[in-house]
């Protein structure tokens, strides 16, 4: 029986007692149902209306307190897990008081249906009421008067929350962006709320890869935790419905959280030692309050195995089981049934992976499936789980079984029985864009790509690709254009081999979407940054470029409001054509500049007959290579990637001194990297390289062709990309108007105090001490060019930053340094070592059309699987730079002289960029045939335009001015003989 006390009160017009009655009503355990409680609810209203009348006075707070016993009892039963019973109450309530009672409180009691909904797990009514409650919340607040900033942070956290029960990506990240815009803009506010938004931003974060802003959050919240806790700032302002937390549980959050944003560093050894403070933190509590945050250890569990990544490694296998049955343990002990699901599908992935006992890997994932069917669990979980039974099953050899797995998950995604898996489409996923359903397509993809290698069925085939394709779309939209983190890395790398060897597969000779898909699902990261650094030195004004971005804005919000006319988007959609009609008056190229897709037709038109494009696709397994060229594109399967990226390695290693081995391994290398693309040698003569992972260490020009003994430099024109669509910014980017000069070399001299301090074991250094030739070289150039030479003092980082949209070109005949350790930290040195690092160039707008690195090992870096090479060229086309020149080994410094100089010969002549680095080689090459090794040429590349410099060098101010000179003597020479002549007449008279 529930207890509910009510007042009794006085009759109307009576005299009125002193002393307030109370009388214990009842609540009857029959009364189940919204009605009855409406009924006993009006009961109560009744019998204070037949002794007071609204007018009274008191009637308000008499009437308040009878909806607060009733609330009282919604809020206990919620707390208690009675969520049935508290929603049957709290819509009573709805149902009698909404209008009745104060606005403030009418808010609260949506918002409270809400959150009891959404620990109901019925999400969808959650969501309505979340929104109808923000409703109010917005109407009422005012900062001054009414703050409601924390009542709306919750809602919109909450919501958040149930988008990631839905799968609506991006709406989830808007979501909690607006509430951590709203905690964060108040002064005191409930920490508890705002590390659980952390924690869920930082899910989200690593989801798809932006490292940045996790490591924002990750750094905020370690070096505010110990305040936070001084100050007892948290469970401050908690709602109805909030519960009180132990004070552990923030500390096991703290490290939790640590946790998940180590999985981007893969960092073990941090990792461990916040595991061992979690556990302990966790392992204080009561045992009660152990059960209650189940969660927070057995996640943690989760994070720390989830370290453990090198399945080829015999100890990180051991450790990954140890931690995978300690949360098996620990769940168990718990009673939390959700993460034993949870372990169960992981030792499902360790007995797949690891061990390939797929025998086990069934029994595991039939435990899996039966926990959940018990616990109707989330949609996705649940598909997931289907079609990874399937896959395990094709695997066993028991194909009709698994494709009965297809079937039954995409019934239960669609809600109806599916009897052709081709209806499914890309629209069936329209609010589903997470990585589970993304997961889930790959799942019954590989079902069927392996069956098809297993029996060589078309039509299985057709399957596999029609589900690959659906998950590179729906990997398009889930990706948010950030870093990539090894799981999307991963997942991406998957969906790009099955999309590729069933699209070869099936004989599809359309390849134009196919590159265009693969395209736009690779790390966009680099481009974005380039194309926003770009943008900064554009003469469209700010303010044409802040209307678009705002009508855009509106104009998407309008669509997605069923109740806004078609008159206002109409008028929205007028406002915008007139705003970009406006900036195309500006620059005529903004919108296809600035347009975020690759289109392979027109890029197949800004390429020449000459040209080819390659664009190599390293996958888990599998290397291919896409060619473009003006007339088609084709797609070609290099073979398995492991032996060909040895061979890169070992001809790396042997490039970098004069080693005998090489000439045997570039031979080997073009066999495999260039014969099997079929370039048709009697017309192309340019190449764009576009490497991926171990292939940006090699230096293609230095590869044989065995049949001919021609070196690839003396048949093609070489350059390298990061990207299609980057090389394609990068061609279409107009050289920048500003600069004032032609070039500026900065020569340091070091001292031998500084050299010594060098001397690290994770540094590498280039041309790490002063030799004559690198001022030759920068002094050899200025007389070229025109410009300045910036030598000793003046070679120093102040005299650079200072320099920066003063010159077209900059010659940097500088030390590198590349950091193992952290690779942000890599950079090159001015003089007395003052450091210009990686991290300041990404945070640096450097509107250079041409960056000359002549140190040592500017092309290298930590290779970012994904990324790719972490290099100082890469950071300097982050920060802005149209093209640069860089090497990929550490480079004699009297050949580097020779060729630099020549190189710059060559611009100052006209000719295209790659074409002068080109001809630099060959004539290097024809001048010191007994310096054939790559060793001494091949170590410097160029990367980005390729357009000749538009620049006024001293040979064209000499004829400049030197053709003023000439015709100021033909007037001087006219002058006098016209003088002469008058003279001459005279004299005869």
């Amino acid at each position: 029986m529930l207890l509910l006390c009510v007042p009794i009160y006085g009759e109307a017009g009576a005299q009125e007692t002193d002393e307030l009655q109370y009388n214990q009503i009842t609540l009857s355990d029959t009364s189940n149902t919204v009605d009855s409680y409406k009924s006993e609810i009006s009961d109560r209203i009744d019998s204070l209306q037949s002794y007071y009348t609204k007018e009274h006075p008191r009637y308000d707070s008499l009437l308040f307190s009878i909806y607060d016993g009733y609330k009282q009892q919604y809020v206990d039963l919620e707390y208690q897990n009675d969520t049935k019973k508290a929603l049957q109450i709290a819509l009573a309530c709805e149902a009698i008081f909404i209008g009745e009672l104060e606005d403030k409180e009418q808010a609260d009691l949506i918002y409270n249906i809400a959150h009891i909904y959404d620990k109901d797990e019925q999400y969808l009514k959650a969501l309505n009421y979340y929104r109808r409650s923000i409703e109010r919340y917005e109407a009422l607040h005012d900062v001054e008067r009414l703050d409601l900033r924390n009542d709306l942070a919750l809602a919109y956290n909450n919501i958040g929350v149930i988008h990631a029960h839905t799968g609506f990506f991006t709406k989830r990240k808007e979501c909690y962006l607006k509430a951590k815009a709203l905690w964060e803009s108040m002064d005191e506010v409930d920490k508890s709320n705002l590390i659980s938004l952390y924690g869920n931003l930082l899910g989200l974060y690593a989801k798809y890869g932006d490292r940045e802003a996790s490591e924002e959050l990750i750094t905020m919240i370690n070096d505010k935790f110990d305040q936070w806790m001084a100050e007892d700032s948290f469970g401050k302002g908690r709602k109805e419905l909030q519960a009180e937390h132990p004070p552990q549980i923030y500390q096991v959050q703290k490290h939790r959280l640590n946790l998940q944003y180590l999985g981007f560093t893969n960092d073990r050894t941090s990792g461990l030692a916040h595991w061992d403070s979690l556990r302990t933190y966790f392992n204080s509590m009561t045992l009660k309050d152990q059960q209650r945050y189940s969660e927070y250890l057995l996640n943690g569990v989760y994070r720390v195995a989830t370290l453990m990544v090198d399945q080829d490694n015999v100890s990180e296998r051991a450790e990954e089981r140890k931690f995978i049955d300690l949360g098996m343990k620990e769940s168990n002990r718990l009673g939390d049934r959700y993460y034993e699901m949870i372990f169960h599908t992981r030792l499902v992935t360790f007995y797949e992976y690891a061990t390939e006992d797929f025998a086990n890997a069934l029994i595991h994932l039939d435990s899996a499936l039966q926990i959940g069917k018990e616990m109707d669990i989330r949609e996705f979980n649940l598909l997931n789980i289907y079609l990874k039974r399937g896959d395990i099953l094709q695997k066993l050899g028991r194909f009709e079984e698994a494709e009965e797995m297809a079937y039954h998950g995409f019934s239960l995604l669609l809600g109806e029985p599916v009897s052709d898996l081709f209806t499914i489409q890309r629209e069936d996923f329209a609010q589903r864009n997470d990585i589970y359903y993304v997961d889930a397509l790959r799942e019954v993809a590989k079902i069927y790509k392996n069956q098809f290698r297993k029996g060589g069925n078309t039509a299985h085939a057709q399957l596999a690709y029609h589900f690959y394709t659906i998950a590179a779309d729906l990997f398009h939209v889930y990706y948010q254009k950030g870093v990539y983190n090894p799981w999307l890395d991963m997942t991406n790398k998957d969906i790009t081999e099955g999309v590729l060897s069933m699209h070869l597969a099936l004989g599809i000779t359309d390849h134009d979407k196919l590159v265009n898909t693969l395209e736009r699902n690779m790390s966009q990261h680099l481009w974005k940054e380039f194309e926003a650094k770009y943008q900064q030195f554009l003469s469209v004004p700010d303010s044409l470029l802040i209307k678009h971005n705002m009508l855009k804005a509106s104009l998407a919000r309008a669509k997605n409001d069923t109740i806004v006319l078609a008159e206002e988007l109409e008028r929205l959609d007028r406002e915008l054509l007139a705003n970009e009609a406006a900036i195309s008056s500006y620059d005529k190229k903004y919108f296809s500049f600035f347009s975020g897709q690759l289109d392979i037709n027109e890029l197949r038109t800004r390429l020449s007959g000459e040209q080819a494009i390659i664009r190599y696709i390293a996958t888990d397994k599998k290397l291919f290579a896409i060619v473009v060229n003006s007339s088609n594109v084709s797609v070609v399967e290099i073979g398995e990637k492991k032996p060909v990226f040895e061979l890169v390695e070992s001809y790396h290693d042997q490039v970098q001194s004069i080693r005998d081995q090489a000439v045997g391994l570039s031979r080997e290398l073009y066999d495999r990297l260039i014969r099997p693309l079929g370039l048709n040698e009697q017309t192309i003569r340019h190449l764009v390289i576009v490497p991926q992972s171990n292939l940006n260490l090699l230096a293609f020009e230095s590869l044989e062709n065995s049949k001919t003994g021609r070196l690839m430099v003396e048949d093609y024109e070489l350059s390298y990309a990061y990207s299609l669509k980057l090389w394609e910014l990068q061609q279409n980017a107009g050289a920048y108007s500003s600069h004032k000069n032609s070039i500026a070399a900065f020569v340091p001299e070091y001292p031998k105090s500084y050299l010594a301090a060098m001397e690290e074991d994770h540094v590498t250094r280039g041309r790490l001490t002063y030799l004559e030739g690198a001022l030759s070289e920068a002094q050899y150039i200025v007389d070229k060019l025109g410009g300045d030479v910036f030598h000793k003092d003046a070679a120093n980082k102040n005299r650079f930053i200072a320099s920066i949209g003063h010159y077209q070109i900059y010659h940097f005949a500088t030390h590198a340094m590349v950091d193992h350790t952290n690779y942000e930290k890599s950079g090159i040195y001015f003089q007395d070592g003052e450091t210009l690092s990686y991290s300041e160039l990404y945070q640096m707008r450097f509107p250079a059309e041409m960056v000359v690195l002549s140190a040592c090992n500017t092309g290298i870096g930590e290779l970012h699987e994904g990324e790719g090479l972490m290099s100082l060229s890469r950071a300097l086309t982050y920060a802005g730079v149209r093209t640069s020149v860089y090497s990929l080994w550490q480079v004699p410094d009297e050949e580097t002289s020779i060729l630099m100089k020549s190189f710059y010969k060559y611009l100052v002549e006209g000719y295209g960029k790659e074409e002068a680095l080109a001809m630099a080689k060959r004539t290097f090459l024809d001048d010191f045939p007994m310096k054939r090794h790559p060793f001494y040429w091949a170590g410097f590349v160029l990367n980005g335009n390729l357009e000749a410099l538009s620049l006024e060098d001293r040979s064209g101010k000499f004829w400049k001015w030197g053709g003023y000179l000439i015709i100021l003597l033909l007037l001087l020479g006219v002058i006098v003989y016209t003088y002469r002549k008058k003279k001459g007449t005279r004299t005869g008279n």
